[in-house]
């Protein structure tokens, strides 16, 4: 009997370290991570275009990203007023915008983003909007 006991309390001993390393925690998805460092209410911190502070044409300016989805207040032509995103699972510091822009995220900590992207203008209509090289900084 005590042969018995000694046989199923080497059994759970040897059972029971396998149990708890099956339940440790999987690691974040760096896809979803990403888009949850993205997810919060940017205001402007600073904007250039083609090297020129422009600062000043983007007052008030706030970009608002809800998981794929974006909004933005006074972007100008540079930035829809709506739009949905992507980010590239093959390399997390790039994003499509659902107008087609590529973005590029220069830097993103828990209270700054800064993004950079070339904007070519309107592909329709007539009305000339400001073209180039941009980077807006965005602070929470």
């Amino acid at each position: 009997m005590t042969k018995m006991k000694l046989s199923g309390l080497l059994i759970l001993s040897l059972a029971l370290p396998l149990l708890f390393a099956s339940c440790k925690k999987d690691d974040p998805d760096p896809l979803e991570q990403r888009i949850n460092e993205l997810t919060a209410s940017w205001k402007l911190g600073t904007v250039t275009n083609d090297s020129q502070d422009v600062t000043s044409q983007y007052s008030g300016f706030t970009l608002v990203v809800t998981g794929n989805n974006y909004t933005t207040t006074n972007g100008g032509n540079p930035w829809p007023v709506s739009g949905t995103y992507e980010v590239r699972a093959d390399n997390l510091n790039t994003i499509i915008r659902s107008d087609g822009t590529t973005i590029t995220i220069d830097e993103i900590t828990s209270s700054t983003l800064v993004l950079s992207f070339n904007y070519a203008g309107l592909s329709s209509g007539r009305v000339k909007g400001v073209t180039g090289s941009f980077t807006f900084s965005l602070v929470k």
